[in-house]
């Protein structure tokens, strides 16, 4: 596909403040354009470089060639420790080796199918309590359904009575770390938001801490394998023998609780969302779901026979990525195509902006779910929504398999007519959320 962008471009900025106020202001904008303009792209946030990259190759070199050559940025690094702590998500070099072997266990593919039939069980009842010819945010919908699934695989706990509280404090949570992490504000100064902050970790940590201490008890009178996540992790052990302790399982299971609940809540929302505006894709998918379910619940084996069904996630993941964008900070100076990035500059990689680029893909900006009928799509140029090298998503297939089930299950049943006329926009958070939610009216097939 036919192109213009140079390798290497300049965004002008204002003096001092650089290119923060754009940034501040349209930070998804600002991406896309550095991504259509150029294959690595120079900014400036006061005097820190950035660098935006958005050329396949270049992200592949940060992520997995030189992925030694970086760490976290401090938007990760630094800001989100509170809530994060030292857990998967954050952890750095030889300690993300241990941890992610430590949690390997978790996420094997027969672990998967059993998580699968708690997400079907879940899926249903979730769709049974819904009432026909009513408006519902859909969004929130299924915030609460992957925050049920989510307690029930990681904790084996009926969460949904903390629901909006969970949900309340995760996005507090979320907002402070956009927020701050422009500004770098230490948690420790007496502000306002970093009182919120605090408030909505201690929050998350009395119903997370509640559980381990619960499960340790149980373990202590017999052993205990309920077959969720906390189970593998109470077991688990280190080369030398050495457990987890109380504040790396709270740390491991907080970055799994926002990951595994938030991300594939926004993919099934902007789902809900295209296939409202696009009524001939939702008909091809009511048309395979009919053919292959016959009106029955689908379960986790039926999943490789809805072939269209993960097309649709697919599609959703490429127009709006729930993790739109990548940072790394350099530790030591990279030649970056014709970039020179030095030790503390910052790389973001704009996954959004390169799936949405017409280097890699023909009309970018169009749905057409078809374009991952050959499951080699997956892995072409310019298609990561789930990161790579080494630090690619251990979750994924997790999230793949609850996000075809619940769409399934509840596509099966109903229909929803978008209850506003405008174009929803996105809100890039943590995670890419629909601004407002999705209103929609529900209607029984």
């Amino acid at each position: 596909m036919e192109s213009s962008r140079v390798a290497v471009g300049a965004m002008p900025g204002l003096p001092l403040f650089g290119n923060f106020l754009d940034f501040r202001r349209d930070r998804l904008g600002m991406q896309l354009r550095a991504v259509m303009s150029a294959d690595v792209t120079r900014l400036r946030m006061f005097w820190r470089t950035v660098w935006c990259v958005g050329n396949h190759d270049l992200a592949q070199q940060v992520l997995v060639t030189d992925e030694d050559s970086f760490i976290k940025g401090p938007a990760l690094s630094e800001v989100a420790k509170p809530l994060l702590g030292g857990g998967l998500l954050t952890a750095e070099k030889d300690q993300h080796r241990r941890q992610r072997k430590l949690m390997a266990p978790a996420f094997t593919p027969r672990r998967i199918a059993g998580y699968g039939q708690i997400m079907a069980a879940r899926a249903s009842a979730a769709a049974a309590a819904l009432r026909p010819h009513t408006m519902i945010d859909i969004a929130g919908a299924m915030m609460g359904t992957t925050l049920d699934i989510v307690g029930r695989t990681l904790f084996d706990v009926d969460l949904m009575g903390e629901a909006r509280e969970i949900g309340q404090a995760l996005t507090d949570a979320m907002e402070y770390m956009i927020e701050a992490g422009m500004w770098l504000i230490p948690t420790a100064l007496p502000l306002p938001r970093n009182k919120r902050i605090l408030a909505a970790v201690g929050r998350l940590d009395a119903t997370v801490l509640r559980v381990i201490a619960e499960r340790r008890a149980a373990l202590a009178v017999r052993a205990d394998d309920r077959g969720d996540v906390l189970s593998i992790l109470l077991e688990a052990r280190d080369d030398d023998g050495a457990a987890l302790t109380d504040r790396q399982l709270r740390d491991e299971i907080m970055t799994l609780m926002l990951a595994g609940h938030e991300t594939t809540a926004n993919l099934l929302a902007w789902t809900w969302y295209l296939l409202a505006i696009h009524p001939e894709v939702r008909a091809r998918l009511e048309a395979e779901l009919d053919a292959t379910l016959g009106g029955r619940p689908p379960t986790f084996e039926d999943l490789a026979r809805l072939p269209y069904t993960a097309q649709i996630l697919d599609e959703v993941l490429r127009l709006y990525p729930p993790a739109y964008v990548i940072g790394r900070m350099a530790q030591r100076t990279v030649q970056l195509g014709g970039a020179t990035v030095a030790p503390g500059d910052i790389v973001i990689i704009s996954i959004r902006g390169m799936q949405r680029c017409p280097v890699y893909w023909d009309a970018p900006d169009e749905f057409r779910p078809e374009r991952f009928a050959d499951k080699k799509a997956r892995t072409s140029p310019g298609y990561l929504p789930w990161g790579g090298g080494p630090r690619v998503c251990i979750g994924n297939h997790f999230a793949l398999v609850e996000a075809q089930l619940i769409l399934a299950t509840w596509a099966q049943r109903f229909r929803f007519r978008l209850a506003q006329p405008a174009a929803i926009e996105p809100e890039p958070l943590v995670t890419l959320r629909p601004r407002g939610g999705v209103w929609v009216e529900v209607e029984p097939r």
